[in-house]
């Protein structure tokens, strides 16, 4: 079943017909936390695909200063079992996590109706006709893909968000463009929020 899923992501990233980009659309930062220190950090994407996963947590991993991909010290079989997921968080000395997890992959059709201008003006007393000479632009329709993800950065002590990112890209040509955006528009909002 994940094979599938990630066959659709790819197959609607790559024929994508015009490059977007990703932005920030929304962010939250609790407002009872200061300046944050983490001593290492975590970094975990939420997918059955393990070189999915593996290639986010890579690569955020890379950009995150004293950060550490989530799959390097805990194994696959172990990422159900929380217990284990605690002991080697505490143990490599771990007390910050963040989490990236895919929210929405959808299709959206855009549709321009075209413009209608008048090629002359009439005279006063002819602009009672309704015969104006107009002109209108064509019409036209194509369809935009939105990835939609969430970056969520946890205190691991305890165990709450401090801070959560809503990323959306739009027309992303491939599934490694999509992801580096992903982990860059991240990266760069947690440091400058001075949360990293």
């Amino acid at each position: 079943m994940h094979k599938f899923i990630r066959a659709i992501l790819i197959a609607s990233l790559v024929i994508a017909p015009a490059a977007g980009g990703t932005k920030l659309t929304t962010s939250w930062k609790d407002p009872n936390v200061g300046k944050l220190n983490f001593s290492k950090i975590v970094v975990t994407f939420l997918s059955k695909d393990d070189d999915l996963r593996r290639r986010v947590e890579g690569g955020l991993a890379r950009r995150i200063p004293r950060s550490v991909a989530a799959n390097t010290i805990v194994t696959d079989g172990e990422l159900k079992d929380r217990e284990a997921i605690k002991a080697h968080l505490v143990s490599n000395g771990v007390d910050g996590a963040i989490v990236v997890r895919l929210v929405d992959m959808k299709s959206d059709w855009v549709v321009s109706e075209g413009q209608q201008w008048y090629a002359s003006l009439p005279s006063y007393w002819d602009s009672w006709d309704s015969n104006w000479l107009s002109v209108h632009t064509a019409s036209y329709a194509y369809q935009e893909k939105v990835v939609i993800a969430d970056i969520i950065l946890y205190s691991v002590a305890t165990a709450k968000p401090v801070w959560i990112g809503r990323l959306k890209s739009t027309n992303p040509k491939f599934l490694k463009n999509l992801l580096d955006d992903l982990v860059k528009e991240g990266s760069q909002e947690l440091k400058k929020q001075k949360l990293i």
